[in-house]
């Protein structure tokens, strides 16, 4: 999507018989440096619309199960070059499957909307990009993976933050129908999109003002390190997808539950302590910021959908700043929001007709304050250990072996049962189907209902449960 490109749709790359060399990850996007980023000492270009394919040595007449990965980054950073995604242990852990990682487009390259800036009409699409590119890395993966040993008609994609909301939105999209027939969502929902394109149309205005332009023709012209610039500057100002109505439905809730992802079986993941692995991202100076603006966007939601659900969250706020810093008050009720989006995700996908599985991650981080969720959860079932080790990690091996089989099971159509002569050591597992989710803490593994685990305001859960 380069040169006359910007800002618009992908598009097929023209047939051609000439052979090139792919030793090594393509550029990842645009994207903005955070401090705790390893991708900001990668290469980034626009043209970011790449892919990595894993397999083992071992070629089968049988085609395999297909991975793909979407990765995480609050649709601002990130990318297919993650070690953390990308490990040579996959075809260790996964030696039937082939693994897949892949870009799209981030931040002000990839949700934007130029509706009200002159030429604008001109780039319909800038609002989703980033959601087209991941569909047509699906359509791409479905038509040729084939090629490469992969099934195209057993494709998972498995998701964490941001990449767990996309496929939360895409599961409710007509353009991704039968692009894939299971679905790993860690921490996301489609809540944590814009309902309305007025935050888009407010980064396009800063857009402007930054880069001293006007029209679309003079933004344009920018080079691309001026972009990458803007994108840094421009760090507080989110951007994400919208459920604009047209790609994505307005209220992707309903849809689930009128049967939108009808046939694809999904695993929703759910941590009980994640909102502090932000602070290593972000750096601690933008971190308290970080956690009030996003609260804030979500509070102004809450004012005109059910104000008194908006009280009760800035009560709770006070109540608890008596005891706790505010900014801990506020990390509280940010995570507890999150945690309810993807716990009624799983609902009304289970009122859909879909069969859906809940985990519930309760293992406690090594180090105090870190945070135990998506690195924890990425490490165990892609079985990254090195790459989990720069972020703090430690692999609990017990834990991997356990969940790495379930997840095999869980790809193959299986139930998701594990007995006593199939792992040393741990008792029968049986993961029952939602409402039941399946606990992992340092005890080992239980299977319950966490409901009332989730959220200290009461209210949150009753509207989310409407």
């Amino acid at each position: 999507p380069v040169g006359e490109l910007r800002w618009k749709a992908p598009e097929p790359l023209p047939e051609s018989e000439e052979v090139f060399e792919a030793k090594y990850p393509g550029a990842s996007a645009i994207q903005v440096d955070y401090d705790g980023s390893i991708l900001k000492h990668h290469r980034q270009s626009e043209d970011c619309l790449t892919l990595n394919i894993c397999i083992g040595s071992d070629r089968t007449a049988q085609k395999k199960p297909v991975i793909v990965i979407f990765h995480h980054g609050d649709f601002s950073y990130g990318g297919s070059a993650d070690p953390l995604l990308y490990s040579e242990e996959f075809t260790k852990v996964y030696p039937d499957t082939v693994g897949v990682t892949f870009n799209y487009r981030l931040g002000l390259l990839g949700f934007i909307d130029f509706s009200e800036v002159p030429g604008g009409e001109n780039y319909p699409d800038a609002l989703n990009l980033g959601l087209l590119d991941q569909i047509a890395a699906l359509r791409w993966i479905h038509e040729n993976i084939s090629a490469f040993g992969g099934d195209p008609e057993k494709i998972t994609v498995m998701g964490f933050e941001s990449g767990a909301v996309s496929i939360s939105l895409l599961a409710a999209c007509e353009q991704a129908k039968g692009l894939f027939q299971k679905a790993f969502v860690f921490y996301g929902n489609p809540m944590a999109s814009y309902d309305t394109p007025e935050t888009s149309r407010n980064l396009a205005n800063k857009l402007l003002q930054e880069t001293s332009t006007t029209t679309m023709a003079e933004l344009m012209r920018l080079p691309e390190e001026r972009l990458k610039e803007a994108s840094q500057k421009l760090v507080m100002s989110f951007s994400a997808p919208t459920r604009d109505g047209k790609l994505i439905p307005l209220d992707a809730f309903a849809a689930y539950k009128n049967g939108v992802a009808a046939g694809i079986d999904f695993i929703f993941g759910i941590p009980s302590n994640e909102v502090h692995i932000y602070k290593s991202f972000v750096g601690g100076e933008k971190y308290a910021e970080f956690i009030s603006k996003n609260l804030e966007y979500i509070l102004r939601y809450f004012d005109t959908a059910s104000p008194a659900v908006a009280k009760a969250v800035r009560d709770y706020i006070k109540e608890q700043s008596a005891k706790v810093s505010e900014l801990e008050a506020k990390e509280k009720i940010y995570e507890q929001l999150g945690i309810l989006g993807t716990y009624f995700s799983a609902k009304k996908l289970a009122e859909g007709g879909n069969n859906v599985h809940l985990l519930y991650w309760r293992l406690k981080p090594l180090i105090e304050k870190l945070g135990s969720g998506t690195v924890d959860v990425v490490t165990t079932f892609l079985g990254s250990n090195e790459t989990a080790q720069i972020y703090g990690n430690v692999l609990n091996k017990d834990v991997a072996e356990t969940l790495q089989n379930l997840f095999v099971k869980f790809q193959s159509g299986d139930e998701l049962r594990l007995y006593n002569n199939e792992l040393k050591g741990i008792s029968a597992i049986n993961w029952e189907e939602f409402p039941k989710a399946l606990i992992v803490s340092e005890k080992g593994f239980k299977c319950e209902q966490i409901a009332n685990r989730l959220t200290d305001v009461k209210c949150l859960f009753d509207f989310f449960n409407e």
